[in-house]
């Protein structure tokens, strides 16, 4: 009977990888059919829009900025591009360009694979002609669909054009950066040459800027580094498909790029209405997002009306607490966003000036930098989670000046210290909360699992990777200022996550909707507990370590958060209105804020606290603030 027992489970494993295999097949089936369906659709044309300005506006409908078609965007037939620019492309984006029907199955494929590997970075899927498909014909839509009618017009393109064709039109439409659209107008703004001119160096920059060319303007000292790695990976992929020789690569990757690349011009296909608020990076977040989703062609030539969350005298109001405090030339960075009850941004600082870095601040990764550790300002997630297992504020736990308990990223004791090494003896957790006592707060992710903090603080919105081990706890991790101020939304909307949007609604030249913002919120927290938190935070405030943040007659909760060696400074909290999340320190090290601003040592509880209180000043002019829910009666 075992024999038996052992042939048939042996005859399982065939049986099954059969049923795999057919159903694999169909699967295959379908999308080809689905793929030659859609191939059937007829090609918009690529020339049927007249160029219309497109218009940004705040949430009020004050316009804040345009975005147009530059006079400099000028088409160059292939044989009017440099064939050393053409080659570079190509292996830059798509080396299969010539053989491919169109979309490129194996590269959808391993980019997929490098996405899982990289846990959300960035890869590229797309070929060469679906990528003009999206910058030349298509004009919304945001579906599943939308990817299938690019993959779709893209097969139906190769049929009707030829490649020389298709990388002909790619070449003049696609953004290089600085305002220019085209390899004509991108030779120009970046080398004063033109297209058919473009040498080996020049053209593996430029190819090399397609994916992100905010994050790779060499002339920026905190993107050199970004600059000279996306050449050196342009080259390399040179080399290896032949197109250039090992020497070539040698002598280019030695060249300093910024020994042939000109300084920036002020010429611009953006226009900013409203000048002197810091809304340069919240336009190129709307920019970015409108291209992304529709193509750069209806963006700048479409006349699209593009109505935004922001509020332009929220932000005014929020620039002018960041300068109040942060002036000099030594003085920090800083970056802030406020958000509304809905997850609407109304003002966001990306940083003291854009002229001199792309980088924004307020975004981490996402904005062409890294994120920031929050120190402290992460303990309040730590406190939603002990108190969803069961601990309460009443939790007396004991406050030595230093304590080793759990383990380190290495798997050795951790020890943790008080602020100025501080004894407190023992406190309730909410006490421990209020005095910001690392101690406790090291015991407490002891008793509760960092695997489960980790798992509340994406659930609240933190979208940065963070690794489950005991120092999570103590904020070491990078996080962004957005993702903070979201996740501290979701206390304030009683455990509702309220994802953070920049588009209140966008209208084509003829008035039609194209995309109309709706909230979706998602109970993430249970009310008790959010409102737990927020008690406590209330107290941070009123006589904690961020009493600095107080603001008259308008309810507050918040946390500070200061770094090791005073690298970084945080304030974060809310209102009934509005949360704010503020950070302070310098973008481009962890240099110690020491003796700057007057102040002797920089925390949480103090630039970033008061810049916080004048924000939120400002925003509740004219308001009602209203209240945070009341606490129930003692012993119900």
């Amino acid at each position: 009977m075992a024999a038996r027992s052992t042939r048939r489970g042996r005859r399982r494993g065939p049986r099954w990888g059969r049923i795999l295999y057919f159903l694999l097949l169909a699967a295959i089936g379908s999308l080809t059919i689905g793929l030659w369906l859609l191939s059937r659709l007829e090609l918009p044309d690529a020339g049927a829009l007249d160029d219309q300005t497109t218009i940004v506006r705040d949430r009020n409908g004050v316009e804040i900025a345009r975005f147009h078609a530059e006079e400099n965007r000028i088409p160059r037939t292939l044989d009017e591009i440099s064939p050393v620019m053409i080659d570079a492309v190509v292996a830059a984006e798509d080396r299969d360009f010539f053989t491919h029907p169109g979309v490129d199955p194996v590269a959808i494929a391993r980019a997929a694979w490098a996405d899982v590997r990289s846990r959300g970075a960035l890869q590229g899927g797309s070929t060469i002609t679906q990528q003009y498909v999206k910058n030349a014909f298509l004009t919304s839509d945001r579906t599943l669909v939308r990817k299938l009618e690019e993959a779709a017009l893209a097969i139906k393109l190769e049929r009707e054009m030829s490649k020389e064709q298709i990388l002909e039109g790619y070449l003049n439409v696609i953004y290089f950066g600085r305002g220019a659209y085209g390899v004509e107008a991108a030779a120009r703004v970046w080398f004063g040459v033109g297209a058919a001119d473009l040498d080996l160096a020049q053209s593996a920059y430029l190819a090399g800027l397609i994916r992100a060319p905010e994050a790779a303007d060499v002339s920026r000292p905190d993107q050199m580094e970004v600059a000279y790695r996306r050449r050196r990976s342009v080259l390399e992929a040179m080399r290896e498909m032949g197109t250039i020789t090992p020497d070539e690569f040698d002598t280019v990757n030695a060249l300093p790029i910024e020994s042939y690349t000109l300084p920036r011009s002020a010429g611009s296909s953006v226009e900013i209405s409203q000048a002197g608020i810091g809304l340069e990076y919240f336009v190129d977040m709307v920019r970015a997002r409108v291209a992304d989703e529709y193509g750069n062609r209806l963006l700048f030539r479409g006349g699209l009306d593009i109505v935004t969350t922001l509020d332009v005298n929220l932000q005014r109001g929020a620039w002018d607490a960041m300068r109040e405090y942060l002036t000099g030339p030594n003085s920090p960075e800083g970056a802030t966003v406020v958000l509304d009850d809905k997850g609407a941004v109304v003002a966001l600082i990306g940083g003291r000036n854009r002229d001199v870095s792309e980088v924004n601040l307020a975004l981490g990764t996402a904005g062409g930098g890294s994120g920031r550790q929050p120190g402290s300002a992460f303990k309040p997630l730590v406190l939603t989670e002990a108190l969803r297992q069961g601990l309460t504020l009443d939790t007396v736990i004991d406050s030595p000046a230093t304590i080793t308990v759990g383990t380190t990223e290495n798997g050795e004791p951790w020890t943790v210290s008080n602020y100025d090494d501080r004894e407190h003896g023992p406190l309730t957790l909410e006490q421990a909360t209020v005095v910001s006592s690392n101690t406790v707060y090291a015991q407490v992710i002891d008793r509760i699992g960092p695997e489960a903090v980790v798992g509340t603080a994406a659930s609240m919105g933190i979208s940065a990777p963070l690794d489950p081990v005991d120092s999570v706890a103590l904020g070491t991790q990078e996080v962004s200022v957005l993702d903070m101020a979201v996740a501290y939304s979701t206390l304030a909307h009683r455990g509702d996550l309220r994802p953070s949007h920049i588009i209140e609604r966008i209208s084509d030249r003829e008035g039609n909707e194209m995309e109309a913002f709706t909230l979706e919120a998602e109970r993430v927290i249970e009310p008790s507990v959010a409102d737990e938190v927020t008690r406590v935070l209330e107290k941070v405030i009123s006589e904690g370590t961020g009493r600095a943040a107080a603001v008259s007659g308008v309810p507050t909760a918040g946390k500070t958060g200061t770094t090791q060696n005073y690298g970084d400074a945080w304030f974060v909290g809310y209102t009934p209105r509005f949360t704010a999340a503020v950070w302070v320190g310098y973008a481009d090290s962890n240099r110690a804020m020491v003796d700057v601003l007057g102040v002797p040592r920089v925390t949480g509880g103090s630039i970033p606290a008061r810049i916080w209180s004048r924000i939120m000043e400002s925003a509740h002019v004219g308001i009602d603030p209203g209240a945070f829910p009341a606490a129930p009666p003692e012993g119900s």
